[in-house]
């Protein structure tokens, strides 16, 4: 399993802070966008974080990789921002959630340029997906094992019987596992039959008191 640290930040200087901190040990990131509508948090915006790489010209966050997972419902003007960004910045994926897509039969691709891949909540079922979605059209799905919006919500283990149920159905593109990764679910996490190809920690590595010690730790269990 690869890690791609998920970071959830109120402001632009706290995000750079974490990556920062976080860059020595890794390169690749998911960045969380909240609105405060569809979640109930509110994170730093793509318009903040632009402005922010203009200004500071930062050449880390310009030899890193991002990911970036839209916990918003106008996902449309946000991606669009994104397609901006990706001129200053690498970005590999973006995630939406499939419950925030109002109209199905939406074809995601056309969106943008860039991978878009759709993000399941605990509550939304493989079933849902793929009653409207061909499962190979789709570059990555994400499985939220968490009610998402903020850090510190509680481990679902059933969520993890989504990943057994896709690939069952044939899915063979990178599936991500977000939420309350650390050291006390990766052991349940690695037990399974399927596992996650990318995990996203969060707390554990963005607010870890001993961080070498956290990463050390992900890197014999991964």
């Amino acid at each position: 399993m690869q890690i791609c640290p998920s970071i959830l930040e109120p402001t632009v200087d706290s995000l750079v802070s974490t990556i920062n901190r976080l860059s020595p040990f890794y390169k690749y990131f998911q960045i969380d966008i909240a609105d405060g509508i569809f979640v109930a948090n509110k994170t730093v915006q793509i318009d903040e974080i632009k402005k922010s790489i203009q200004q500071l010209n930062n050449e880390t966050m310009k030899q890193c990789f991002f990911d970036f997972h839209l916990m918003v419902s106008d996902f449309k003007s946000d991606i669009n921002k994104l397609n901006d960004l990706k001129k200053f910045i690498n970005i590999k994926n973006i995630f939406i959630h499939l419950s925030a897509i109002e109209n199905f039969k939406m074809k995601i691709e056309e969106l943008s340029s860039l991978p878009i891949g759709l993000t399941l909540n605990p509550q939304d079922q493989v079933d849902d997906l793929v009653r409207h979605y061909n499962l190979t059209n789709i570059p990555t799905i994400q499985i939220m094992s968490v009610t998402p919006g903020v850090q510190g919500n509680p481990f679902l283990p059933d969520t993890l019987k989504k990943i057994e149920q896709i690939r069952v159905l044939g899915y063979r593109n990178e599936i991500f596992l977000d939420g309350a990764v650390n050291d006390k679910t990766l052991p349940f996490i690695n037990e399974q039959k399927f596992k996650p190809d990318v995990v996203c920690p969060g707390s554990f590595l963005t607010k870890a008191k001993d961080l070498e010690k956290n990463v050390k730790y992900l890197k014999q269990l991964t």
